[in-house]
């Protein structure tokens, strides 16, 4: 596919992906790689090699593998240096890269690199008629990670920042939808990027000076249009800032429906107060669409059962995923049902205190099966405390 004069996206789409990271893709992904053509033929990135048919079916209709360059590797990730060896062996190419990409590709590939050019931050390298800037991106998402910005083009290679697991036949955000689009970058921040937030800000930074009239990520959609661009690096900013949104989540696992009986009634009662609200059945949601809703809310209401004497195992996996992910500035609140050991829940509100929540009240558990008592208390509280904290 031709982007711009001289410029293809040679990626591979993989529409067949339902889990990346331990985060569901419901609707595939892509492995964007750039073929930048002329004097010197540049490659921007690979995929993974399960990938590699398509990946070289597209090189091969431009120019013969042999006649690259340069190979541009702006992250070690499998998913985006996979064929980097490939093509080295097929080519008389110079890798390009980061001094922490040039550690961690010989770590991955066990190998030592003869013709490469390790890069610093800010570096420019004229390379035919275009000029190359590189952007050390550190932990946005691995320490290795950077960008390059093509400056005659205006155009940034923006490697896992700005992107989304979205497989497409288009490939242009403005061709699919700003919503659409927006979704899928909230939930990819969310579940990968979040915990790199101060590292986002620098990286923000330090792209306010360049002009750009399009970004081009690792994964999912490229950015073209102005009003489009402006909306995602507003977003990155805020996201970045870890603020808390309006949204209150209702997030459960029950076992024979008491716990789900208390959810529904957080729910119902958030909605009359006329709180944005969203509830997630863990049982039937996956954990990573609740953290794709996590940039957008205040607090979360967690709710679970008790098996031997434990949280039940996909609210445990919840917990454990969201400590790693670091949201900051966000409240919590528990509830749930027991048979006979209400001393577990103790080790549920630690947990969560220890994934970053503040839990200003102690939670609300019930025995076997609410009575209509107990759920009155259960609107009593919500109503009183837990909806003005």
């Amino acid at each position: 596919m031709k982007i711009a004069e001289g410029i293809f996206s040679v990626g591979s789409v993989d529409w067949d992906l339902r889990e990346f990271h331990g985060y569901s893709t419901p609707y595939g992904t892509s492995y964007n790689s750039y073929l930048i053509t002329g004097e010197k033929n540049i490659l921007i990135d690979t995929v993974k090699p399960s990938c590699t048919q398509e990946f070289i079916q597209k090189i091969e209709s431009i120019l013969p593998v042999g006649k690259i360059d340069y190979v541009i590797s702006n992250h070690a990730e499998m998913d985006h240096s996979g064929l980097i060896n490939w093509i080295l062996s097929r080519s008389n190419a110079t890798l390009i890269c980061s001094p922490k990409g040039k550690e961690n590709l010989e770590k991955h590939f066990h190998a030592k690199y003869e013709r490469i050019t390790v890069v610093e931050n800010g570096q420019t390298i004229k390379i035919g008629p275009y000029t190359y800037q590189f952007f050390h991106t550190p932990m946005v998402h691995w320490p290795d990670s950077m960008c390059v910005y093509l400056i005659e083009k205006k155009m940034l290679f923006s490697n896992d920042a700005f992107g989304q697991h979205f497989a497409c036949s288009r490939y242009f955000v403005d061709e699919v939808g700003l919503e659409v689009i927006l979704r899928e970058a909230k939930k990819y921040y969310a579940n990968i990027v979040n915990p790199y937030g101060n590292s986002v800000k620098k990286v923000l930074s330090a792209l306010a000076t360049l002009q750009i009239d399009m970004i081009l990520p690792s994964h999912g959609m490229i950015w073209r249009d102005q009003h489009q661009i402006k909306t995602i690096l507003d977003k990155y900013s805020a996201w970045a800032s870890n603020q808390p949104g309006k949204k209150i989540l209702i997030v459960y696992e029950t076992m024979w429906g008491s716990t789900k009986k208390m959810a529904e009634v957080c729910y119902v009662e958030a909605i009359k107060k006329n709180i944005e609200s969203e509830q997630f059945n863990l049982q039937v949601n996956d954990i990573s669409d609740v953290v794709a809703e996590m940039p957008d809310t205040k607090m979360i209401l967690l709710g679970s059962s008790i098996l031997h004497g434990q949280i039940l195992p996909k609210m445990a996996g919840l917990i454990a995923y969201l400590t790693g992910l670091k949201f900051a500035n966000r409240r919590a609140w528990s509830f749930g049902s027991y048979g006979w050991a209400k001393a577990s829940f103790n080790k549920f509100e630690t947990d969560i205190k220890n994934a970053g929540f503040d839990m200003p009240y102690d939670g609300f558990y019930v025995q076997f099966v609410p009575d209509k008592s107990a759920l009155e208390s259960l609107k009593t509280q919500l109503n009183s405390r837990i909806f003005n904290a």
